[in-house]
């Protein structure tokens, strides 16, 4: 059942800009009164902190020449970890909430990219850096790094739970994408989705209750919800739009997504839980 009605955020909160902009990738503070978030707004990708509380404003984060992508909070709220191509290839990057402090994580010749905090503060990543894209694990203060796959199969997108229990991460195993969930070790790998569609972009509840993420079925594209043991597929968008890249509001309640509007990305609160 879906619940509430959408929002749509931050498409007119800086001026002067290009009507045919988008903006993507969100992810929502753990205190709640933040979004950051990725707009080609002033010309190629870069990162944005949206306030929300306790007033609105909206505040560009990088500026560099390259493109940065996929920035995400972390669980402390003091840190965003991205990536981005500024220095000829993609690698983690990891900078204070104001912008300032940014700092090179991965040195690396291949692609490492779509960086997901762990409740205790490291960083979990796909590369290709083994000749096929695995997860690793980088510790940002140490600068260690251990490889969590091993294989001829692709896994990207991981998200790493609250709990500290698993990660939940999309595969392309059997012919389609799917998400999966293994131990933080490695072991013990689950097929969450049933394989009639697309699954992909996961993100946690903060409480560990739920895994929310982009369905494509059809010529639909759409978010939907999973209880963290693969139980109860529940869809919280239905519409014309694609819907895409959730991010849950800490107390569950809500969340932030990317969604097509007008024929460009925008970013869209809604309601999910009462």
């Amino acid at each position: 059942m879906l619940i509430g009605v959408a929002l749509v955020i931050a498409s007119s909160l800086a001026q002067p800009h290009p009507k045919n902009f988008n903006d993507f990738a969100p992810d929502w503070s753990p205190d709640g009164t933040q979004i950051v978030f990725v707009s080609d707004r002033d010309g190629n990708s870069k990162i944005y902190l949206l306030t929300l509380a306790p007033t609105i404003n909206l505040k560009r984060l990088t500026s560099h020449s390259g493109s940065d992508l996929r920035p995400r909070f972390s669980p402390d709220g003091s840190k965003i970890a991205f990536y981005s191509s500024r220095d000829g290839n993609y690698e983690i990057y990891m900078m204070n909430t104001d912008g300032s402090g940014v700092t090179r994580l991965t040195q690396h010749g291949a692609t490492d990219w779509d960086p997901a905090w762990t409740p205790d503060g490291k960083i979990v990543f796909e590369s290709f850096r083994d000749g096929w894209p695995d997860l690793y694990l980088i510790n940002p203060l140490t600068g260690m790094t251990e490889r969590l796959t091993q294989d001829d199969l692709r896994e990207a997108f991981p998200a790493w739970s609250p709990n500290n229990d698993k990660i939940v991460f999309a595969s392309y195993r059997e012919g389609s994408w799917d998400l999966y969930a293994m131990r933080p070790n490695g072991l013990v790998r689950q097929k969450l989705t049933d394989s009639a569609g697309i699954y992909w972009y996961p993100a946690w509840s903060r409480d560990g209750r739920f895994v929310a993420f982009e369905a494509v079925r059809g010529d639909e594209s759409d978010i939907a919800r999973l209880d963290a043991d693969g139980q109860n597929f529940t869809w919280l968008t239905r519409d014309i739009y694609r819907d895409s890249h959730p991010s849950f509001s800490p107390d569950g309640k809500r969340i932030v997504y990317t969604s097509t509007r007008n024929g460009y990305q925008r970013l869209v609160i809604r309601d999910v839980l009462p």
